[in-house]
């Protein structure tokens, strides 16, 4: 049967033979693979009374961010796809060559994936896909039970990366990412004697000896400051273009960004990070003198990534009203004191008590405007 078909010819196949039995790995074109692929996503078949499948839904916004991720100049996948070919009239494979029928026809597909659904189908459509190899394991003829068996192993027994150690491998980087940028301004924060947040900065995401008094992750602390530089829309172009220009920052001119919504992108894109520091200390040292108790105090949930979010929102005005001086700071932060608690139970559940929090802070922030300084 196959014969009277379109195929794709895999050769260079490497036989590997582990207690689960033998399967096959080869590079494939992510263009090739998708026109012999499909989804067997598990959903409750009315007829049969009962779920079928084995995969996950797909996540729209994974596939965003993996669409983006593969059109950088440094885009890798290493690890492979995994999948099975159950229908031995759709495959053949003899002599180290492996034939695999095309077909347009979902029941006619033969390569059901197991592992990787995101991964792929994050090629679809994309200009790159005809060019980019990606590594492709074959099982031959395994059960559902063995799908089931293979999918909830991978993905129950990889240990999940602590974000704050993905932000700390940034320092890493040959190029200078907002990222990078942030994480250099993060380690100076936490590693400065006599900064307001020194060792208080968990950089791997835990207390370690470079911080022992650990409030805040990293990845949470840097968050709040890369949304004031760049929108995450603009990352594969970012990354582009310094890889181009050999991390010449400067061309990150041709890039239009909002500079009222981004107020630290200028600093970034001229290599200033060292005044979004001095900048951001002022604040922050004005913030401890404020409210010195609760500054880094376990028990408060000001450094904390609720409290320490509301504040970097509230930053934000007074940086866009042009009320930013360590003064007019101090004038607010007493009025925020005396006017409610920061530590109410309302403020203290997560994302919807930060935004609880900023909301009760804008207020007395711009019931007070008038008496601030402009800058």
């Amino acid at each position: 049967m196959i014969d009277n078909y379109e195929t794709i010819t895999i050769n260079n196949i490497i036989e590997v033979e582990q207690p689960i039995g033998k399967f096959l790995v080869a590079k494939v074109k992510a263009s090739e693979l998708l026109k012999i692929s499909y989804r067997d996503e598990r959903t409750f078949n009315k007829d049969l009374s009962k779920y079928t499948g084995t995969q996950r839904t797909l996540k729209p916004n994974k596939l965003k961010s993996i669409k983006e991720f593969i059109e950088t100049r440094d885009a890798t996948f290493p690890n492979t796809i995994i999948g099975t070919l159950s229908d031995a009239s759709l495959y053949r494979y003899e002599n180290g060559v492996l034939k695999i029928v095309i077909s347009d026809d979902i029941n006619e597909k033969a390569f059901q994936i197991i592992d990787g659904q995101h991964r792929l189908w994050g090629f679809e459509n994309s200009p790159v896909a005809k060019d980019f190899d990606l590594l492709v394991t074959f099982f031959l003829n395994a059960d559902v039970e063995d799908q089931a068996y293979i999918f909830s192993i991978i993905n129950t027994t990889q240990t999940k990366l602590e974000p704050s150690l993905v932000s700390d491998l940034a320092e890493l980087s040959r190029i200078t990412t907002p990222e990078n940028c942030v994480h250099s301004i993060a380690k100076v924060f936490n590693n400065r004697e006599g900064s307001p947040w020194y060792n208080a900065i968990k950089m791997l995401g835990k207390k370690d000896i470079t911080s022992s008094s650990g409030i805040i992750s990293q990845y949470s602390f840097n968050k709040s400051i890369l949304k004031y530089i760049y929108k995450n829309s603009d990352t594969t172009t970012i990354r582009n273009i310094l890889i181009d220009s050999n991390n010449d920052r400067k061309k990150l001119d041709k890039i239009y960004v909002d500079t009222k919504e981004y107020i630290f992108w200028e600093f970034y894109k001229n290599s200033e990070e060292d005044k979004i520091y001095k900048i951001l200390e002022e604040y922050f040292n004005a913030i401890k003198y404020s409210f010195e108790d609760k500054w880094c105090n376990p028990s408060s949930i000001l450094c904390k990534t609720s409290g320490y979010s509301a504040f970097m929102k509230l930053f934000k005005d007074f940086y866009t009203n042009k009320k930013h001086s360590e003064d007019n700071y101090k004038l607010i932060f007493e009025h925020i004191k005396e006017s409610m608690d920061i530590e109410s139970p309302e403020t203290r559940l997560g994302a919807a008590g930060s935004e609880c929090l900023y909301k009760q802070i804008k207020e007395i922030f711009y019931n007070n405007i008038n008496s601030l300084q402009d800058v």
